[in-house]
């Protein structure tokens, strides 16, 4: 069922349950009303009843003529009982008949009874009077308010199933209207496709859900094009990294298979080839550790490293690189795999070494946001706008065209410290410094 529909028939179904709730207690206190007067009519009638019988020795002749009259006029179809109190057992077998117990001990504490005898309705009055007590019954069949009530069950009826579908018509109407921006939204995605991408949802300007809705997936949009256009340029890049290795081993075995040639002529190029080979072998290491997740990473994180000790020890190994921490600093601990972490700052510092001649100098210091490791070098820089996109894998700066690489080591490096909690920036100003700093969050 489409949300359209689902939409009128839960409006429906709620309006109607509203309305049918009150058509019910409509009909309810309306029968009651009807069924109150008929029974005070009925008490009206045993009293008139009892006049008539008993009053005619004690009022005037005009007084019982209207009293007659009165009787009548109300009620003419009524059944009447009229019963004499002093002949004991012929009274309760009768009242017995119509009248439970309590409704009995009401009645002889004159007050009238109403009562109710199959589909009769009627009214008991005890009456004293000089010539004995007595006690009149009145039934009679309220067919008057039988059928008002038939008609207003009959008439709610039909105005509930005539406004049940009038209700799901104007419910239907409705929510088209509700639904026709989001029938627009629909049929615009539906035009996107991988090659136009860059195509932008227009908003309705009505700054309600549907226009958040509309920007959110106009974000969406810019990520996934971002993605995509990183996930071309880094299948064409490696597609290019790769094929010049291949290339250079290809050609290198066409050449030495050309003509024969001595044993150190095969050494040299069987070790150009070993050269090219490794080049492959790394760069494929590189690649497949980028297409790996966060959490098959961390699938290998059992040591516990001393951060300090860690870069102290990883500094020595190389010339050039001054470890300088602050004299405060406390060691911090990181659970994590060594080998990964020896990586990622390995990657940081050989760049250093690469792009500068004097010496790299490692710090690191406790801040109000955590730990801060800083690699500084006095080299060629970064131009300030290709700064945000030296972590694209094999993007290279256009000043270090003379140096070899492939642009893959500042991407596998923020990788692997995102993994494990670290936050990496770069400050740099061309043929001035580059800074490197990697920041692990206070914990």
């Amino acid at each position: 069922m489409k949300i359209g529909s689902k939409i009128a028939l839960f409006y429906t179904i709620i309006t109607v349950g509203a309305i049918a709730a009150v058509v019910l207690v409509f009909y309810f206190f309306t029968s009651r009303y009807i069924n109150n007067l008929y029974d005070s009519y009925l008490a009206e009638k045993a009293y008139l009843t009892a006049q008539k019988h008993w009053e005619k020795d004690e009022v005037d002749e005009l007084s019982y003529y209207e009293i007659q009259q009165k009787y009548n006029e109300l009620l003419p179809q009524a059944r009447e009982i009229l019963l004499n109190k002093d002949s004991i057992p012929a009274v309760t077998d009768t009242l017995n008949k119509y009248l439970d117990r309590d409704q009995q001990i009401r009645l002889f504490k004159n007050n009238p009874v109403s009562f109710v005898y199959g589909k009769l309705r009627g009214s008991a009055l005890y009456y004293p009077d000089n010539e004995g007590n007595f006690v009149v019954l009145v039934m009679a069949n309220n067919n008057y308010g039988y059928e008002i009530q038939k008609h207003i069950l009959l008439l709610t009826v039909l105005l509930l199933l005539v406004s049940c579908g009038f209700i799901y018509l104007i419910g239907r109407l409705y929510s088209n209207r509700i639904l026709q921006p989001l029938q627009h939204l629909l049929k615009d995605l539906g035009h996107i496709r991988g090659n136009n991408l860059s195509i932008r949802l227009k908003t309705l300007g009505n700054k309600d859900e549907l226009d958040e809705l509309i920007r959110t997936l106009n974000d969406m949009l810019d990520r996934i094009n971002i993605a995509f256009q990183a996930e071309k340029s880094f299948i064409s890049n490696a597609s290019h990294e790769l094929n010049n290795p291949l290339t250079a081993i290809q050609g290198e075995c066409e050449i030495s298979l050309m003509k024969e040639r001595s044993a150190a002529e095969y050494i040299e190029a069987l070790q150009r080839i070993a050269t090219e080979s490794k080049r492959i072998s790394r760069l494929i290491k590189h690649l497949l550790f980028l297409s790996r997740q966060d959490d098959e990473i961390l699938q290998n994180t059992e040591e516990r490293i001393a951060l300090l000790t860690f870069l102290r020890g990883l500094c020595l190994q190389y010339s050039r690189v001054e470890f300088k921490p602050d004299k405060d600093t406390e060691d911090i601990y990181i659970i994590g795999d060594s080998h990964l972490l020896g990586v990622a700052f390995c990657n940081l510092i050989e760049n250093a070494r690469k792009y500068s001649r004097d010496t790299v100098v490692v710090s690191m210091a406790r801040s109000d946001v955590g730990t801060v490791v800083e690699i500084e070098d006095r080299g060629i820089g970064i131009p300030e706008k290709e700064i945000s996109h030296v972590f694209h894998s094999f993007y290279r700066a256009s000043n270090t065209r003379e140096y070899a690489g492939h642009g893959i080591g500042l991407s596998l490096s923020m990788k692997i410290l995102s993994v494990y909690g670290g936050k990496i920036k770069i400050e740099s100003r061309v043929n001035a410094y580059t800074k490197v700093i990697v920041t692990f969050n206070r914990k």
